[in-house]
């Protein structure tokens, strides 16, 4: 903490140097959100003033849809645990936009609905921007055992998460039972983002292990794939009567994986998006988040994630516990069944 202190007091004052001369020559101030979150730390410590709100904004256009969606939930934890109001900044730019990107956010905006029930952010004075200063907060704030305790608190919203989604959607039940399976291409491959990657060979003999429980099960079933790419690179799983949605609507195929009875996931924060917030099985293969990006999850290496919950954890060549597996697909069906009996209206 104090070599934090000192060396940001350094960086704050010659921070400060410079914009009063660019503010002397008429030219737009620099804001730092680090050392915004420094000045206003030191005030609320020295109970000057206290923190306002916190929000999560991001103007780079890098981070994807989803990603920004964690960085927003990981605010939302934080400010439950740590007693800050929350104020809720509506998203700005997001990566890979199909119009302009005014609809593009608000698009994005509305799938997720994070703000749903939230104070909107009317101003950013006095307001933290946690989604770029996760790190400085926790070590300012938190204690020891943080992670864990911001991991279970994540783990009890999700319920929240979900309402929040569900809120401005009708769900859509199916009598039969839907496995979607998300692979990532595009900015993926073998050489490229190469931990983020999964082989169409590993990720078919998830299926065929899927569809031999189902197949015993006597389920009716169907199995659709979203992804990026020419349907040649997936003849694979020609065999094995896989429905292609290639190169879909963001938007649409995300609230397919969500929707899917059993979600077969993809390494990434689209995925692991839809995992949260669905209601089915999940499949993953569990990876190690760089340092750079753990601030986007909610915990790192998948800590939220429970074998005695809907997750399944795939190993390295796309096998897992049938057993599990097969538990979870009973109380699955037990759920779809009275589902079905209480009628669409129940949903």
């Amino acid at each position: 903490m104090l070599r934090y202190i000192a060396t940001r007091s350094c960086q704050y004052a010659w921070q400060s140097l410079k914009n009063c001369v660019k503010l002397l020559l008429g030219r737009k101030l620099y804001r730092d959100e680090r050392l915004i979150f420094f000045r206003q730390y030191i005030l609320h410590r020295a109970r000057i003033r206290h923190i306002r709100g916190i929000t999560s904004v991001d103007y780079s256009g890098y981070p994807g849809a989803a990603a920004q969606a964690h960085r927003i939930m990981n605010t939302q934890n934080f400010a439950r645990v740590y007693g800050f109001p929350y104020l809720h900044t509506p998203f700005v730019c997001i990566n890979h936009a199909d119009r302009p990107m005014q609809e593009w956010a608000a698009a994005w905006e509305a799938v997720f609905n994070l703000g749903a029930g939230e104070n909107l952010c009317d101003g950013r004075k006095d307001v933290v921007n946690y989604g770029c200063v996760a790190s400085d907060f926790l070590l300012c704030f938190g204690q020891g055992g943080e992670e864990a305790r911001l991991a279970e608190n994540f783990r009890a919203m999700i319920p929240e998460f979900r309402a929040k989604y569900y809120a401005n959607k009708l769900r859509r039940p199916t009598r039969h039972l839907t496995v979607a399976v998300h692979i990532r291409r595009g900015d993926v491959s073998a050489h490229k983002n190469s931990e983020l990657f999964a082989s169409t060979a590993v990720v078919a003999q998830t299926i065929r292990e899927v569809k031999s429980s189902l197949d015993s099960w006597g389920q009716p079933y169907s199995i659709s794939l979203y992804s990026q790419d020419n349907r040649s690179n997936f003849e694979e799983l020609w065999p094995l009567n896989v429905d292609l949605f290639l190169d879909a609507d963001a938007t649409w195929t995300l609230q397919k994986l969500i929707e899917a009875d059993i979600l077969i996931m993809a390494k990434g924060n689209f995925s692991y998006y839809a995992g949260i917030v669905s209601e089915g099985i999940k499949l993953f293969e569990p990876w190690l988040i760089p340092p750079a990006v753990v601030t986007l999850f909610p915990s790192s290496n998948w800590r939220i994630v429970s074998q005695t919950d809907d997750w399944v954890m795939c190993q390295a060549d796309g096998s897992f516990d049938r057993s599990s597996f097969e538990r979870k697909l009973a109380l699955l069906l037990e759920a779809k069944r009275k589902t079905a009996v209480a009628g669409p209206g129940s949903m």
